[in-house]
């Protein structure tokens, strides 16, 4: 379900705020926006080896790039 809701999210940015997601091109907006379409329709043919995956790998990865884009908006730090 989380996954769902990480695509949901990441279709509002896309829609509401399509130039936040361009200048962020580094996340995969897209991905989790096709992740949550499969999960939330494809049913019985979800591949959990695949969810497996995004969960161990691209979710860690996806929270460091989140972090680094709230710091930026803080002000924390200079963007690049």
């Amino acid at each position: 379900m989380s996954l769902i809701i990480i695509g949901e999210a990441a279709t509002k940015v896309m829609d509401g705020y399509a130039e936040y997601a361009r200048a962020h091109a580094d996340v995969p907006w897209r991905g989790m926006r096709g992740m949550r379409n499969r999960i939330a329709h494809g049913y019985f043919d979800i591949n959990l080896d695949v969810v497996w995956d995004t969960v161990n790998t691209a979710l860690p990865t996806l929270l460091r790039q989140l972090a680094d884009m709230r710091k930026n908006i803080a002000g924390d730090e200079t963007p690049e």
